[in-house]
């Protein structure tokens, strides 16, 4: 079955949506088993009350496991299992030259080989220390099969979708710069893909490094200035790439009285085979006398596919960009997350404004190529019905519509840093069409 417009707008759309969240993950086997660990760093001690306290992670997965009727491990194993992760951590920090390190510094720094072995191997070290605590405790006092699943799964979900681990300096970063994330570097960006070295890195590099220029005292102001600074470099780039093709769109755009009257001449060109030969026959030799190659406009298409893909990873994963926050909205998190789940909060307000003002700049960016060329056809008359012509009108209107909801849809699952992007690239595409346009006028 053959596709029509409609249908491979759908695809490339659909195609979008999956493709853009598959660039390579930055956060190292390193990088992880911090992030669990700071999920589940163990048992303190309380000196006030004279107890142990488990840290809130630990404790909901004790709860969930006392819902599902599964039975937990003593404060024995824990203690037990902790001191392993101490004595451990110590012979990183003596390996590493830090010796006098107390006990709290040398967990805050080491204490995620909890959960990383020997050759990076996530889960061996919490394996092994549970079968031999399992030699000195009774059985009944340490984690059964049910209650491994449950707490490894738990561990795992905890960090599975952080993703914001790419920085070109080692330090704290997250939300309240609980994880302490290793500095990448550009051959490691290669190693995980070419998009990644050739795009997602470069661009997180600019965010980051505009990011500290921008010093504020202001929370998250030197994140936005960041982001709009990069913007403007990578746009700007994209039309540098892209500007013959971008010439041609507007020669289009501009001939479109002429097409309109070539329309007119074959009013039957949608169902006739005859007209619709002899319409594409003479729009060719129009494009070619005005030196117009429509198939231009897919070299624009090929060259913003992987570069958005590649912002989207790179805002995505940003460490800077996932600490600390603007008005109260963290820029890693998802628009819709947050409008869904955060009704009147500072962020809510913030992450609403985002979205209003990306999504209409974007209808108006879409809008108005076909604006202006509705308003081109005008000038052109026609005293009879044109079934050709409305139908292409018609068609491209729809595919239009699609497109702009399908971006609202994915607008909920963007990051809020992308939606600046989205809102400041729409703006920037409305000034190129609008100066384009007015430079060919003036041309012609």
């Amino acid at each position: 079955m053959k596709l029509n417009k409609l249908h491979k707008t759908l695809i490339l759309v659909g195609g979008l949506f999956v493709l853009s969240s598959c660039t390579a993950s930055f956060c190292s086997e390193v990088d992880l088993t911090r992030m669990m660990y700071a999920y589940d760093s163990g048992l303190s001690y309380n000196a006030t009350s004279q107890v142990y306290e488990t840290n809130p992670g630990l404790q909901q997965i004790l709860d969930q496991a006392a819902e599902d009727g599964i039975d937990t491990p003593s404060e024995a194993f824990w203690l037990a299992l902790d001191n392993k992760v101490l004595t451990a951590a110590r012979a990183e920090a003596i390996n590493n030259g830090e010796e006098s390190l107390s006990d709290e510094e040398v967990l805050l720094s080491y204490g995620y080989v909890k959960f990383l072995g020997p050759n990076s191997v996530v889960w061996s070290n919490w394996d092994k220390w549970v079968g031999e605590i399992k030699t000195d405790l009774p059985l009944a006092e340490t984690p059964n099969r049910d209650f491994t699943t449950l707490y490894k799964s738990e561990v795992d979900r905890a960090v599975a979708t952080y993703r914001s681990c790419i920085t070109t300096t080692s330090g704290n970063y997250g939300p309240d710069g609980e994880f302490f994330f290793e500095g990448k570097t550009w051959a490691e960006a290669f190693n995980r893909g070419l998009i990644e070295g050739l795009f997602v890195y470069p661009i997180a590099f600019l965010i980051e490094t505009f990011n500290n220029a921008f010093a504020s005292p202001i929370s998250g102001l030197s994140q936005v200035l960041a982001i709009l600074l990069t913007t403007l470099i990578v746009r700007g780039l994209m039309i540098a790439a892209t500007f013959k093709s971008t010439v041609a769109t507007q020669k289009m755009s501009l001939l479109q009285p002429e097409i309109a009257k070539l329309q007119n001449k074959y009013p039957n060109s949608n169902t006739n085979q005859f007209e619709r030969q002899r319409l594409a026959q003479e729009q060719m030799a129009l494009y070619k006398k005005h030196g117009v190659n429509p198939f231009n406009q897919i070299l624009v298409a090929f060259v913003q596919f992987p570069v958005f893909i590649a912002v989207w990873g790179a805002m995505t994963g940003s460490a800077v960009l996932a600490t600390g926050s603007f008005l109260g909205l963290n820029l890693s998190s998802p628009l819709g997350g947050v409008i869904t789940s955060s009704w009147f909060e500072a962020k809510w307000w913030t992450a609403i404004v985002i979205f209003l003002l990306m999504t209409a700049a974007q209808f108006v960016a879409m809008k108005l190529p076909m604006w202006l060329q509705k308003k081109a056809r005008k000038e052109v008359g026609s005293t009879m019905k044109n079934n050709a012509a409305s139908a292409s009108q018609s068609q491209a209107n729809t595919i239009s519509n699609v497109m702009f909801v399908m971006i609202i849809v994915m607008g909920f699952s963007l990051p809020s840093a992308m939606g600046v992007y989205w809102f400041v690239g729409a703006l920037i595409s409305l000034g190129q069409t609008l100066l384009t346009r007015k430079l060919m006028e003036i041309k012609k």
